[in-house]
Formats: C-alpha cells, sequence, structure tokens
C-alpha cells in the first residue's frame, strides 16, 4: 500500500470511530448528545427558530423533534458508509467483481460498502482476500451495532416526549390562569392543596428534566399548542410555588424545609436545561414583555427564598421557553 493508501485508511477509521463515539455518547451517556449530534440539532433547531420567528408555525416546530431524531439515526449510518468506503477504495484491488475478477470501481466499492453494511451481502462484488475480508466482516458488526442502539434510541425517546406532554397538562389542570389562582389563595386550605400539588409535579418536572441528558432530542419535541408545553407550564407551576412561598400572609406560608426543598427542585431543573440550551442563540430574550411575571410576585420577598434569588432561576426558565419556540 502507498503512503496515500494508508492515509486513507486511518482517516476512515477515523470517521468510524468518531461515528461510533458520537452515537456512544448521545444514547448511552446522561450528559447529553455526542460533538456532532449536538451541533447537528442545534444548527437545525436555530434554523428552524428563524423561520418560526419569520412566520409563527407552531405545526411546524412540532415536526422538528422526530424529524432531527431520524436525521441523527440517519447521519450516524452515513458517515459509517464515508469511513468504511475510504477504507474499502484505499486501493484499485481491494474490491473486486465476482464474476469477472476486475477491481471495482469506485461508483462500485461505494455500492458494495451500502450493501455490505445493510447486511445483504448480493456476492457480486467481493473483498479480494485478506484483511479486506476481515474489514468486511467489521463492517456488518458495526452497523448492525449502530442500527440496534439506533432503533432502541428512537423507541426510547417517544415514551419521553410523551411524558413531557403530560407533565405541561397536569401542570395546566391547577394552574390554568395565575392572576385567577393568585386571588383564590387566602385560605388556609386552598394554599396548602396547590402547593402540594404543585410540588409534587415540580418534583417530577425535576426528574423528567435529568432526562434530557439522556435524550437531548426530547428538547426538541415542540408543543404544537401552549396548554402542551413543559417549558411554559414549569414556569408557571413556579412562579405560584414562589408565591405561596413568600404569601402576604406569613401563616399561610410552607415550612422553611418545603422551601428551600422547592428553591433546590427549581435550581436543579435549570442546571439540567445546560444539556439543552445553546446560550449562543441571539434571539432569547429572557426580559421579553410576554413574560415578564406578575406585580404580585415581584413585590414579594423573604430570607429563605427572594426576589433576587427567583429571578436568576426565572431567567433561565424564561430562556427555555424561548428556546422552545413559545
Amino acid at each position: 500500500m502507498t503512503t496515500l493508501s494508508v492515509a486513507q485508511v486511518a482517516l476512515g477509521f477515523a470517521v468510524i470511530l468518531f461515528t461510533l463515539f458520537d452515537a456512544f455518547v448521545t444514547i448511552l451517556s446522561l450528559r447529553g448528545g455526542g460533538p456532532a449530534t449536538s451541533f447537528i440539532s442545534r444548527k437545525i433547531w436555530r434554523l428552524m427558530l428563524v423561520m418560526h420567528r419569520a412566520k409563527p408555525s407552531h405545526k411546524l416546530l412540532s415536526v422538528s423533534g422526530p424529524v432531527l431524531m431520524v436525521l441523527v439515526v440517519l447521519f450516524w449510518y452515513g458517515m459509517l458508509n464515508v469511513g468504511w468506503f475510504l477504507i474499502f477504495h484505499s486501493a484499485d484491488t481491494n474490491i473486486i467483481n465476482s464474476n469477472s475478477l476486475t477491481s471495482a470501481s469506485g461508483l462500485e466499492t461505494l455500492y458494495f460498502t451500502g450493501v455490505t453494511l445493510s447486511g445483504l451481502g448480493y456476492g457480486d462484488f467481493t473483498a479480494s482476500g485478506f484483511p479486506w475480508t476481515l474489514y468486511s466482516t467489521a463492517a456488518v458488526s458495526t452497523a448492525t451495532l449502530l442500527t440496534s442502539l439506533g432503533l432502541s434510541y428512537i423507541i426510547s425517546v417517544v415514551p419521553v416526549a410523551l411524558e413531557k406532554r403530560q407533565l405541561a397538562h397536569q401542570i395546566n389542570s391547577v394552574v390554568s390562569d395565575q392572576s385567577t389562582l393568585i386571588k383564590r389563595l387566602r385560605e388556609p386550605s386552598d394554599v396548602a392543596f396547590i402547593w402540594e400539588k404543585l410540588f409534587s409535579i415540580q418534583l417530577n418536572g425535576t426528574k423528567f428534566s435529568t432526562k434530557y441528558g439522556a435524550y437531548p432530542v426530547v428538547a426538541y419535541f415542540h408543543a404544537s399548542e401552549a396548554v402542551s408545553s413543559f417549558s411554559l407550564a414549569y414556569l408557571k407551576a413556579s412562579d405560584i410555588l414562589f408565591y405561596i412561598a413568600n404569601h402576604p400572609s406569613p401563616e399561610l406560608r410552607p415550612p422553611v424545609t418545603a422551601v428551600a426543598t422547592i428553591k433546590h427542585l427549581i435550581t436543579s431543573h435549570s442546571k439540567n436545561l445546560e444539556h439543552i440550551i445553546d446560550k449562543r442563540e441571539p434571539a432569547l430574550n429572557v426580559r421579553s414583555e410576554r413574560y415578564e411575571p406578575l406585580a404580585v410576585i415581584t413585590e414579594l420577598s423573604s430570607a429563605d427564598f427572594s426576589w433576587e434569588e427567583y429571578q436568576k432561576l426565572r431567567d433561565v426558565l424564561v430562556t427555555a421557553c424561548l428556546y422552545d419556540g413559545w
């Protein structure tokens, strides 16, 4: 083999290893998508947001998540094809026509690569001998592994996306309108009931957001209706919980330990959002009038949970809403 051929084989293996690394990080790690997956997902999502802001269409955004999920898997498979093609095409005699025993052309080698990775193996083209026969076996193994992982990833994402929608509906069933609900929070029984319900849902919401590390593509499953948006619902629930934690009537406030716990939950959720929010997105204006908190909320504060503390956390929650296309 010439120096150029060796370099081409090395490049092919580098592409394969990078593809497998990206897939394994995305599918099996808990720290977000792999480098290529994150780059592609964010770039495509940013393009979708630009189109959405120019001409709002929540229905268009709602198909982005499923499409991105499939595109990522196809990207892995395509890169695997590129890597093995570079290896098989590193020399003219690596792949031969089984009938004429002549060397395969570049297009025929590309065909052989695709057929081999698919596991079909028609036999019209074959590896000329060792080590190319060994590489052919390795190619089938990597493709089978990647296909299995990709399909299991797609199957796993669907119930997580459904859970995201269900949590939003649970919160909105309690907090349909903030102003109306706050006016009703005057009796101890009402305050205790709302606190208990939202505390439980918020706990589940924070647990859910930890899944963004394992399934980052779920963040791009946009709800076509506001009532189904998890980011909007979580923000509304957090505002109400902060209000109750600093209720104008001190006797109606929850225990200090409960307030500390809800503050910790919101903080943990904000940190979980770091896996999915692209802070370089220029249009994320957290001071947007659309997300201005109610005046009655900003006027409240206590040593246990001050407005200054909550405002920093709230900015992250608002950023998540904006990045979600709302």
